[in-house]
């Protein structure tokens, strides 16, 4: 930190290069169905159902027994990935305190209201069956009105009960894609778990063997996840696009573990980094990366780098809970991972003034009334980073051993450039200089009144990363507020 009126710094520092971020708050991932589990790591939905009492076994045509039975024999594609080796060293960096906030939230996507091809039944309920045969087909139509992780439940069968379970999504339009089956032996509880995107869904359950049997069925359902669900395997990672992105996503439960993947198109440098909502959630998490061998743990306040990579490597990270600390499924994590940035030209320039000279105060930058400045960014070939936010952080009078920063914000367009304008204001200054310049031609004294302050540069969606740094942590600026030719 700095003391009050230390007036002690250099020029402009050098730019460090690691990462910025393109956002994602609009992307999301495919609201295709996945393929369900049978006997999961139960997670946070594995609780009792409220009590639905019972329903009947309504009779089902001819036509719709067909329509489950041809649906079930499709084959449903299932997505499937594979590890790559390790490829380069990763440098790890420990940043600094410095912080800004990040107000992104994902959205839940809306289900439209359709005609469902079976009765209805709520969420979260167990319903009891009875007076069931041998051979009885029973389906029931549920709704996920958000994205949610779920757990399929068909229990308490009858002893000499064997029931089988079914789970079909329909598109909205009647046609059925099954996403999964359990069919334990004899009387053993079935179960299927997932994360599922908001439509809606059916439970099929035919009875292998019954006679004037009972059972019960419901779905648990967990709709506290984010937006990237289900990615709780290294197979499932959601791969996020050629950029430097930033994603926000939390833990549903202690078993939850969220996977990611970044594929360095061009060879180019890879930059991660996890970082939390700014509620000091941070250490509920382990941000971790894979090293074509074993999961790497990156310390908080860490960033990581690949700083060279072979054209087509695929990164891996992954988040999961900390045992150590108690879970808060609504905390919100920040997650960086993408192209490292390179930071390749940034100005900062003031108005016109007779400038204090450096004999007498060193101050890289002298404005009156506003700065303009400007910043380009592209990865480690030259790609130009759009998308990213880098922020001119100004601080015009230091009057403590505080910093009192305000944030100007702009993004990168195209070329990876942003450029911006701050209006200083007026001001009275606290501090008073007498000094001859000749400039002009002439030469004159100046009496000047000012104060002293400083700016950096950083990225919104990355830590320590731009002009001024953990040891050097700002470039001086004089915000002249009255200057007049005396005698």
């Amino acid at each position: 930190m700095k003391s009050k009126k230390a007036f002690m710094l250099g020029a402009a520092m050098a730019a460090t290069c690691f990462a910025s971020t393109f956002a994602l708050a609009e992307q999301y991932p495919s609201q295709a169905p996945g393929k369900l589990s049978v006997e999961a790591v139960r997670h946070a939905v594995d609780s009792a159902l409220k009590a639905g009492g019972k329903v009947e076994a309504a009779a089902m045509s001819a036509a719709l027994k067909q329509k489950l039975k041809a649906a079930k024999t499709a084959k449903p594609k299932v997505r499937t990935g594979k590890a790559a080796a390790a490829n380069g060293a990763a440098q790890d960096k420990v940043i600094g305190e410095l912080k800004k906030p990040s107000q992104e939230q994902l959205q839940s996507a809306a289900i439209a209201a359709f005609t469902p091809l079976f009765p209805t039944l709520d969420i979260n309920t167990l319903y009891t069956i009875t007076g069931v045969e041998t051979g009885a087909e029973i389906a029931y139509h549920f709704n996920l009105p958000k994205n949610s992780r779920i757990q399929v439940q068909l229990l308490n069968q009858s002893v000499g009960t064997d029931m089988s379970l079914t789970l079909f999504h329909d598109d909205g339009q009647g046609n059925l894609t099954p996403l999964g089956t359990a069919d334990a032996a004899g009387n053993a509880d079935e179960y299927l778990d997932g994360v599922l995107p908001a439509g809606d869904y059916y439970w099929y359950m035919v009875a292998n063997t019954a006679s004037n049997s009972q059972f019960s069925f419901g779905v648990a359902v967990d709709s506290n996840i984010d937006a990237f669900e289900p990615n709780d395997t290294a197979q499932a990672a959601f791969a996020l696009p050629d950029a430097l992105n930033q994603v926000t996503g939390n833990l549903d439960s202690v078993n939850d573990v969220d996977y990611f993947d970044f594929t360095s198109l061009r060879g180019q440098g890879v930059g991660m980094f996890l970082g939390d909502d700014e509620e000091g959630n941070r250490n509920q998490w382990i941000f971790e990366r894979f090293d074509g061998n074993n999961w790497v743990v990156i310390q908080p306040d860490n960033t990581s780098t690949y700083p060279n990579l072979t054209p087509g490597y695929t990164v891996k990270v992954r988040v999961r809970a900390n045992p150590a600390v108690t879970l808060n499924p609504q905390a919100h994590y920040k997650l960086t991972l993408g192209s490292a940035p390179r930071l390749n030209q940034s100005n900062v320039n003031g108005d016109n003034v007779v400038r204090i000279p450096s004999s007498i105060m060193q101050l890289a930058t002298q404005a009156a009334r506003s700065l303009s400045w400007s910043t380009q960014w592209s990865d480690s070939t030259g790609e130009p980073l759009r998308g990213v936010t880098p922020v001119l952080r100004v601080d015009k009078q230091f009057v403590d051993a505080g910093y009192r920063w305000v944030d100007y914000e702009a993004t990168t367009g195209v070329t990876g450039a942003a450029s911006g304008s701050v209006n200083l204001g007026t001001c009275s200054g606290d501090l008073h200089v007498v000094y001859p310049d000749s400039s002009s031609g002439q030469t004159y004294n100046w009496d000047t009144w000012f104060n002293m302050g400083g700016w950096r540069i950083e990225l919104k969606e990355f830590p320590g990363v731009g002009v001024g740094g953990n040891i050097t942590q700002y470039v001086s600026l004089g915000h002249i507020c009255s200057q007049r030719i005396v005698p």
